[in-house]
């Protein structure tokens, strides 16, 4: 595994429940994070956070806490956050129905709970080494979904087009926010 100074990384922790609150807090401190800001859903709006720009969105989603929709929200552009953000999904809801769900509201990565230290780390890396081309179609904006590098379905011809026309030219976005260690 890299080893990435996290010093300078922004986080962004929503989450519902207190202890969880606390243990991301904890979790991101133990790993260099030095800014990091931990809300509820509710907090989100609050004008006080208004000055805090993070780097990464970790968010959960559960009873208490609408990830989802806190997801949707941002890659449509009704929150104040740039939608090329890279969001982690934090959740107990595991099945492959609830997976799907959360990766087609645009998520960047997904992370069961219960989380941990080398969990999250891993996450972060994935999103350093590994960035992926946000697709905009008239139903989906987001990282592209596909993963593996496959030709189309059946053999048949490529049907994508280039999207940088879009998307403002802003196709690959790059994870800038860990610096390497030397």
């Amino acid at each position: 595994m890299s080893n990435y100074n996290l010093q300078k990384l922004n986080v962004l922790v929503v989450e519902g429940h207190q202890m969880m609150r606390r243990v991301m807090r904890d979790v991101m401190t133990a790993l260099g994070v030095q800014n990091v800001e931990v809300v509820t859903v509710n907090e989100l709006d609050n004008p006080e956070n208004a000055h805090f720009q993070p780097d990464v969105i970790f968010t959960d989603w559960s009873p208490n806490c609408d990830g989802l929709e806190v997801i949707k929200q941002i890659r449509d552009k009704k929150r104040e956050f740039d939608r090329y953000i890279p969001i982690v999904m934090v959740s107990a809801f595991t099945e492959l129905k609830q997976v799907c769900l959360a990766r087609d509201a645009g998520i960047t990565e997904f992370l069961a709970k219960p989380v941990s230290a080398t969990l999250i780390y891993r996450r972060i890396c994935a999103m350093v080494e590994n960035p992926r081309d946000f697709v905009e179609t008239s139903t989906f904006f987001g990282p592209d979904r596909r993963r593996r590098s496959v030709g189309p379905a059946g053999g048949g011809a490529e049907r994508r087009k280039e999207m940088s026309h879009l998307t403002g030219g802003r196709v690959a976005p790059r994870v800038a926010f860990a610096d390497k260690d030397k």
